[in-house]
């Protein structure tokens, strides 16, 4: 690894944890989303095809801990204790953690993971970028040439549509409220195939840009499993797999603005 006094010289675990610190946010998910970055980055140690289980997230903590260790002593971020509130908000920063109490909250899997029952009792915390770290960030997020976000490209009317289901929660592309069309249901075969290909190019153009990520949600609650892109029309061919018929809800296709390495810097 290089020296952590430049962009370019940090691993991509420094990297999205200094952007994490950019936006002012709670470490708490950091582990789900290191390893969504580096699978779009090709890492072979992260799942290809599903999202991290809650075990490979928690073998990722030490490996959180460490970066962290390295960021604050190159004076990249700051970890800071918010007032007792489930929000993390910068007018409410509270004071930095320092000394044998940071070694101890990093260590805490509580710090990184994203809560599976009410943890409302835990600490708050914030990951903050210095002055000088987003000085650094600013350099290469917005150097001459750089990539732009979604948010900076000219879309369709229908990428637009995708792209908004990729950003709420309660987005989907399939099922009752799906902004796909339902397949008519005398379609078969190669008519099947030629009218969900249809549907959905403006979906797979944003999947091969590396902005969207669909996942396929098998039953309510359960987590989504990352479709590749040679797998969509087939599977969005699959309507036991789509739930077109609106008899369960959450369930089915729905979609992410990815956490590719150009959507992690910026």
């Amino acid at each position: 690894m290089g020296t952590t006094e430049s962009w370019d010289g940090l691993s991509v675990t420094e990297q999205v944890l200094v952007r994490r610190a950019v936006d002012g946010t709670s470490p708490r998910g950091s582990a789900r989303h290191v390893t969504a970055v580096l699978r779009w980055a090709g890492s072979p140690e992260v799942p290809r095809r599903r999202n991290a289980s809650p075990a490979e997230e928690l073998a990722r903590v030490p490996e959180l801990a460490a970066a962290t260790y390295r960021l604050v002593a190159g004076g990249w971020l700051t970890v800071r204790r918010a007032p007792s509130t489930a929000f993390v908000q910068e007018q409410e920063d509270g004071p930095a953690v320092t000394g044998p109490e940071l070694a101890q909250v990093l260590a805490d899997p509580a710090t990184w993971l994203l809560p599976r029952r009410d943890r409302s009792d835990l600490p708050v915390l914030s990951l903050r970028a210095t002055a000088e770290g987003r000085r650094r960030w600013e350099a290469a997020a917005y150097a001459p040439g750089a990539p732009g976000t979604v948010h900076e490209r000219e879309l369709t009317a229908d990428e637009e549509a995708v792209v908004v289901c990729a950003m709420e929660a309660s987005g989907w592309l399939t099922g009752l409220w799906g902004v796909l069309a339902e397949p008519p249901a005398e379609l078969v075969g190669e008519e099947l195939r030629a009218f969900v290909a249809a549907d959905i190019a403006s979906l797979v153009r944003l999947v091969r840009a590396g902005t969207i990520e669909v996942l396929h949600v098998a039953e309510r609650g359960a987590e989504g499993t990352v479709v590749p892109l040679e797998e969509l029309l087939d599977a969005l061919c699959e309507r036991e797999l789509r739930c077109d018929d609106g008899d369960e809800v959450e369930v089915g296709f729905t979609c992410i603005l990815t956490r590719s390495l150009a959507n992690a810097l910026r």
